[in-house]
Order: C-alpha cells, then sequence, then structure tokens
C-alpha cells in the first residue's frame, strides 16, 4: 500500500527515531542557527516556534511593532491554503485577501496566485500592505514577477516554506531567501516534519521579535496539554492505523486516539508566544533540514470525478484521500469562519474541487511500482487539457 503522508513513507527505524531520540539545548542552538545560515538574518531576530502559525504570527507582529504595517492592514494570501495563515494574520489584528489561482488555459490551474493578480490586488486596495507566499505542494511561484510587484506597491514579503523547504526558485534562487521574512512549519506531512513546531526568520534589517514574544522565556519541555502523546507517538500511532487499513478498522483506531486526545485533528493546533519544540524535536529537524533536497512535497493532478478516482486508487492500495485542501481554505470545518468570497477565486474553488495528490518519496522497489500504477489510474481520470 501507498500512503499520501510523508509518515506512510516512515521505515521501522524511522519510527523508532523519532519516538526515541533524545536532544539537548545544543541540538535546539544548532537547528537555529543553521536555519540563520540557510536563510539570512540574525540569530537574535529569529526563533524556533510552538507552530507555522505562531511564526507567521510573530512575523506579521513584528512588522507592526517596526510600524510598517498597522492593525487592520490587509494582507495578501493564496486563495487556496490552510486556515493556519488565515488564523494568524487575524491573530495579529490583520486582515487577509483572498487572491485567485492562476488559470493559464482550459482546465489548466497552477496551484498559486499570478503577479498580475497580486498587481490588480495592490492597486484596488490601499490597505493590501504585505503579501505570504507559499509555493503550494512546492510548486514554485513566479517570484521574480511577484517581487517586481511587491516593490512597486510597496508590499512586505514573508515565504511560507510549509510546502517547500530546500526547494529553488526556477531563476535559482532558494526558497526562503527573497522576503522580509520566512517561515516554516515542522507541523504532520510538511517538508520538516516533527509532528509539531515552526521557526520564524526576520531577514528585513528594520523588524526584530516582538516584546510580546519573549524568545529567553520560551518553554522547551514535553508539553502536558495533550501535544506530549502526539508529538512523541504519532509514527507508532499512524503505522498501526496503516496496518488496521487492511481490516477496515482505522477509522476507529483513529477515533479512539482523538477521544482519548492523543492526537489532534489536523488545522487544530494553537498559536503560542510561550511555548517551543523540544530539544529532541530540533535534533530530528536539523536532521531533516540537512537532507532537503529541491524536489517537490506532493504531485497534483485535476480529474473529472475525483470521487471515482479515489475509489479506483484505493481498490489499488493507494489511500491518497488527504489532497490538501478539500475545500480552498482547510480543513473544511474552519471554511465559514475564512469569511471566503467563493466568486472572488472561481479558480480555487475549480481547483479545489478537482485536485488529487501523489507523494513523491516512493523511489524503490514494490511502493516505486504501486505509485506508478497510481499515476497511471489518475492520468485516466484527468480533466482534458489540464496537464501541466
Amino acid at each position: 500500500m501507498i500512503f499520501l503522508g510523508l509518515a506512510g513513507n516512515y521505515s521501522a527505524r524511522d519510527i523508532f527515531r523519532h519516538s526515541f531520540t533524545l536532544g539537548s539545548r545544543k541540538d535546539y542552538d544548532a537547528l537555529e542557527a543553521e536555519l540563520v545560515k540557510r536563510y539570512g538574518g540574525k540569530v537574535e531576530t529569529s526563533s524556533l516556534t510552538f507552530s507555522g502559525r505562531t511564526a507567521i504570527a510573530v512575523a506579521l507582529d513584528s512588522m507592526v511593532v517596526a510600524r510598517l504595517l498597522k492593525k487592520g492592514d490587509h494582507v495578501a494570501i493564496n486563495g487556496f491554503t490552510c486556515y493556519a495563515v488565515v488564523e494568524a494574520i487575524k491573530h495579529v489584528g490583520l486582515k487577509p485577501v483572498y487572491l485567485d489561482l492562476e488559470k493559464i488555459m482550459e482546465n489548466a490551474i497552477l496551484p498559486n496566485f499570478s503577479a498580475n493578480a497580486l498587481d490588480a490586488a495592490a492597486s484596488a486596495d490601499p490597505k493590501l500592505k504585505a503579501v505570504i507566499i507559499q509555493n503550494t505542494f512546492g510548486f514554485p511561484a513566479d517570484i521574480r514577477a511577484i517581487e517586481k510587484v511587491s516593490k512597486a506597491h510597496h508590499l512586505l514579503m514573508i515565504e511560507d516554506l510549509a510546502h517547500c523547504a530546500g526547494r529553488k526558485y526556477p531563476d535559482g534562487r532558494e526558497m526562503g531567501t527573497v522576503g522580509d521574512a520566512t517561515c516554516l512549519s515542522f507541523g504532520k506531512g510538511k517538508a520538516i516534519d516533527t509532528i509539531l513546531g515552526g521557526a520564524v526568520i526576520l531577514r528585513n534589517p528594520e523588524l526584530s521579535l516582538p516584546n510580546s514574544f519573549d524568545k529567553s522565556q520560551l518553554s522547551r519541555k514535553q508539553h502536558t496539554d495533550g501535544d506530549a502523546p502526539r508529538v512523541s507517538w504519532y509514527p507508532l500511532f499512524g503505522a498501526i492505523a496503516r496496518g488496521l487499513t487492511h481490516l477496515h478498522l482505522e477509522r476507529f483506531w483513529l477515533g479512539l486516539l482523538l477521544k482519548l486526545k492523543w492526537i489532534e485533528r489536523s488545522g487544530d493546533t494553537k498559536i503560542r508566544y510561550d511555548k517551543t519544540i523540544t530539544d529532541w524535536q530540533a535534533k530530528l529537524a536539523l536532521r531533516q533540514v540537512k537532507l532537503l533536497k529541491n524536489s517537490a512535497l506532493r504531485e497534483f493532478y485535476l480529474v473529472d470525478n475525483r470521487e471515482e478516482c479515489l475509489k479506483e486508487l484505493k481498490r489499488h492500495g493507494a489511500h491518497l484521500e488527504e489532497f490538501w485542501y478539500e475545500t480552498p481554505i482547510a480543513p473544511k470545518r474552519f471554511y465559514e469562519k475564512a469569511k471566503y468570497k467563493e466568486a472572488d477565486c472561481p479558480n480555487a474553488v475549480f481547483f479545489a474541487k478537482h485536485v488529487v495528490n501523489l507523494p513523491t518519496w516512493y523511489k524503490t522497489g514494490r511502493r516505486k511500482k504501486q505509485l506508478a500504477k497510481a499515476k497511471t489510474i489518475v492520468k485516466s481520470h484527468e480533466l482534458k487539457g489540464s496537464a501541466k
């Protein structure tokens, strides 16, 4: 069987390493230093964080403190994204502005907004003062054109590397080395995965960490409010779920874990200014950072009837239901809170309805053949004219 989640490719050794790694403050500091070296900025204006959304909130907060933004200003974001981004913007007292995805021809839609869409939004909205670039699935945005528009309209740029750490833009620059701030998520299934955590690197010399985020006081201890079992044992829980898939019992297992509060539903992670990742998570993240490659996190295709496509995939042992995202702003249970106007983003709405993802990490043996079969099935359902 093949699975979409990154942990679906974990070997027994990977699971053991995640559950039993020991770390120290030296590992924590080494990760922070490595990220600063890679993306620029300074250690004193960068920090590891409790979550990816916390990193985005801190980056925006720093811009408000520096008076480059003010409460009530607008921030442009991808019209196809996670509610975590929306929540981070609102947390700081700013307002998200959704930009539609770029359509290059009939049924051919890219997972990022275009520079033209950003230019039009900034020209029409004097309150638009910042933009977040997420490079969805690791697919690169047109950074040179977006950078040009941002400079013309004096927009602050934040690069969100949740999907794309390690990748490069077509012009050769590494993602995360262009904007005023760089944010990473270490959440489940992200390019760097320690189940929970993140980092913020303030690259603009005018920015500094806000006083409300006291880096010296962040708790690095294992958390006791429901995070501990999930952070330590999620890969093991996932392995058990994959085993139970053969008996169609995986939903009961995951339901039990949710009831016990040993795991958390995707999208429920909090914004915390008082906590950060543990030393052992930092050690795991540092190892992954050093192994990052310039490869996409997921491949994406637009299919005609997604439900039928997923059913056929499942019959052939490919469990690819977690397709990022089932609604333009996901998880679905937060969609109404996002105040999303579908009429403004028809391409994103269409994309969310038709997209199917494929994993990119099955490189050898039987699973490589299963992935090839899955790709054949997906392509048989692909919308005419949607090939990238």
